[in-house]
């Protein structure tokens, strides 16, 4: 991946100012409101000036229970990569629609308007078979991006009853929209766009050879339409109060993504990927509708131990027929010692990650030895120590 130093620079200024109100407290169903508020301005040599808002409510009708909603506008100046850095070239993992050998998807043998659209961008009328699936993609800066901005809700609640010192469970609601996201489309999606709907501006970023072999695809940084997301964060803690047996605590942890939608800019208008639950494929990124962290703890006088859950839901793949990427399950195991007089001077632990060296599901679209690592652990059972001290 050959690629030029980077150097860019720029300015900025900005001012904030919040507040934060509270209005009752003590009185019938209004242990605590309290309203927030924020402003900020801000101003970018490359990007120009802007002003976000950002408000809340908290609000405990009892002792118990705390429910909140805010709301935020979010203001981000493309960083000195995203506008400066040098272009560079990977090679990415690519089945071309347009070719003979290609099965997945809507592609050269199954659909007559691709074949047409094919044939209009210079492959031949009796088809080709791709030579080699690594294709090369140009990636970099781009100096003409704009700032992405985006606005968000979020509702959610905390419930601690104190008949059950130690329990809190927690939920949280988010609805985020950003407008101008600064991404590199993908290539598989750009072929797509081409070799489907005949997009010029995706067309005028592949490049063929006189045979119609795919030989380069631009995806250099741009403001794409947007990104939508919704989805529920849910989480449930319990510790118990020192006991002759040491306390315990545990900890369930979740995130349900309900809606991931990309939002690509075409020659027509716009077109909506819905990442959720799905492989993105070459570069890899999943998006599980269900990851989940639950979390067994244990402090005696002078040793302890944890032993942690991590689920992973099944994820498909768009770009092999909908191929299923099994759920997962792994299990992690901590075993540590501690001074009783001192817990905090000193602390010596043994771990293993992966405790039943459980597989990653294989992934066809994937860039990365087939597995995609940013949902998937590394193959393998991962062991460590730890010592820790505080002078």
């Amino acid at each position: 991946m050959p690629a030029l130093p980077t150097r860019g620079s720029y300015n900025v200024k900005e001012a904030y100012a919040e507040l934060s109100a509270p209005v009752l407290s003590d009185t019938p169903f209004f242990d605590l409101l309290e309203f927030t508020g924020a402003v900020r301005w801000s101003d970018y040599s490359t990007s120009g000036s802007t002003t976000t808002l950002k408000g809340g409510v908290n609000w405990k009708p009892i002792q118990d229970l705390r429910l909140r909603a805010s709301y935020a506008e979010g203001f981000r100046a493309p960083s000195i990569g995203e506008l400066f850095g040098t272009q560079s070239r990977f090679d990415q993992q690519i089945n071309d629609p347009c070719s003979t050998s290609t099965t997945t998807g809507q592609n050269w043998n199954n659909n007559s308007t691709v074949r047409t659209n094919c044939i209009a961008q210079g492959v031949p009328a009796a088809g080709y078979a791709q030579a080699n699936p690594q294709i090369s993609v140009l990636v970099g800066g781009n100096q003409d991006l704009a700032a992405e901005s985006s606005k968000s809700w979020i509702f959610g609640g905390v419930y601690s009853p104190g008949f059950i010192p130690g329990l809190s469970i927690e939920a949280n609601y988010y609805d985020i929209k950003i407008k101008g996201a600064i991404q590199a489309v993908n290539a598989e999606i750009t072929l797509a766009q081409c070799a489907g709907q005949n997009d010029a501006d995706a067309c005028a970023l592949v490049t063929r050879a006189a045979g119609g072999q795919l030989t380069f695809v631009e995806g250099l940084l741009q403001n794409i339409a947007g990104i939508r997301t919704k989805g529920i964060d849910a989480n449930l803690t319990y510790r118990t109060q020192k006991t002759s047996a040491g306390r315990f605590g545990f900890t369930w942890n979740n995130t349900f993504l309900t809606q991931y939608d990309v939002i690509v800019p075409t020659a027509d208008g716009s077109l909506v990927v819905s990442r959720e639950g799905t492989e993105q494929g070459s570069p890899s990124q999943a998006f599980p509708k269900w990851k989940s962290v639950g979390i067994l703890d244990w402090d005696g006088t002078s040793i302890g131990a944890t032993l942690t859950g991590r689920y992973v839901s099944a994820i498909r793949e768009p770009l092999a027929n909908d191929n299923k990427l099994k759920a997962r399950f792994y299990t992690d195991f901590q075993l540590r010692w501690f001074p009783a007089e001192d817990p905090e001077a000193f602390g010596f632990a043994l771990g293993v990650n992966n405790l039943f060296n459980v597989k990653a599901p294989g992934c066809i679209s994937c860039d990365i030895n087939n597995f995609d690592p940013t949902a998937y652990d590394l193959p393998g059972r991962y062991y460590y120590v730890r010592a820790s001290f505080k002078m």
